[in-house]
């Protein structure tokens, strides 16, 4: 189970738990994954790495997002996921829950949206089912190989914390009355850099890695505590669009956010230059000291508070 990176638009709210709470309330130990729960997917014992993720109409997606878009869309934040593991993103599960009778340009249209990204993304649709239900639900479950998986649990002090493309665009896209064409379609097309992840998986350059789908406040604090590990960065060097809180606390940006020793940062640039991603260094991996909090500490300034949870008050 994986915390799914699509946004709330409306209420969601489950008095008293939080998302985290609900997923450990639902976790107990595998005998048959070799990283089971709390990661990006979950890995099995020979190399093959699955994921999932729910889009709800109204929560997920409004009028921002054509039919297309959302067919898109619930492809790409699959394939994040497979490509921050490192995986190279095979195959898929779609399951539809449509309101009857079903709008069938609405269907053409995601279907256009959701070859297209497949094909993008080389993903083969095997499968999947289809229900009635009152409104729209769209899951996908999506697997792939990595020979040498990435995880967030595996950080470690005095490595270079990095992220990949211009965070807060999709923040832009969605709470700005005039947003810019880039932050359309940031929003509606996230262009996950999967083949990049994948490629510094192979390199063995990061030593731990996830995809940024809740914002970067959120992610960092979940590898830190994840890896056991604190973090400093510089607000000045994190990317992106000029309001801190789109860039640090929305999320929905599906790019990669990673670790790796000083020692990779020419190779990293390298990678990165011939994969046409931009990546950037933010700070640092630090110590934690015994007992204490995993903390990912914003220098010289406060986070902005995050303006997303999964389960809150609408």
């Amino acid at each position: 189970m994986c915390s799914t990176g699509t946004r709330i638009i409306g209420s969601g709210y489950v008095d008293g738990v939080t998302e985290a709470e609900i997923i450990a309330a639902l976790t107990r130990p595998s005998a048959r994954a070799r990283v089971g729960i709390g990661d990006d997917g979950a890995v099995l014992d020979d190399g093959t790495v699955i994921t999932v993720d729910t889009m709800v109409e109204g929560r997920h997606w409004d009028d921002k997002l054509t039919p297309a878009d959302v067919g898109w869309k619930l492809v790409a934040v699959n394939a994040s996921d497979l490509g921050a593991m490192g995986a190279r993103p095979s195959w898929a599960l779609l399951s539809l829950a449509l309101p009857d009778p079903v709008d069938r340009a609405w269907l053409d249209a995601f279907r256009a949206g959701l070859y297209e990204a497949l094909d993008h993304f080389r993903i083969e649709l095997i499968g999947g089912d289809t229900v009635s239900a009152p409104i729209r639900v769209l899951t996908l479950t999506a697997g792939g190989h990595a020979d040498h998986p990435v995880l967030r649990s595996t950080a470690r002090p005095g490595d270079d914390i990095w992220v990949t493309g211009q965070l807060g665009l999709a923040a832009e896209g969605f709470l700005s009355s005039h947003p810019s064409p880039a932050a359309r379609a940031a929003l509606a097309r996230p262009p996950p850099p999967v083949a990049l992840g994948l490629a510094l998986a192979q390199a063995r350059l990061p030593t731990a890695m996830m995809d940024l789908s809740d914002g970067l406040r959120l992610d960092l604090a979940r590898l830190c505590v994840a890896s056991a590990v604190s973090a400093d960065i510089d607000a000045d060097a994190i990317p992106g669009v000029p309001d801190l809180a789109w860039r640090v606390a929305f999320g929905e940006d599906y790019q990669l956010l990673f670790t790796a020793p000083p020692a990779g940062r020419s190779a990293i640039g390298a990678l990165s230059h011939a994969h046409g991603v931009v990546s950037t260094r933010i700070g640092t991996i630090t110590p934690t000291a015994p007992g204490g909090d995993h903390t990912a500490r914003l220098l010289g300034v406060d986070w902005p508070d995050s303006l997303f949870e999964h389960f809150h008050r609408g």
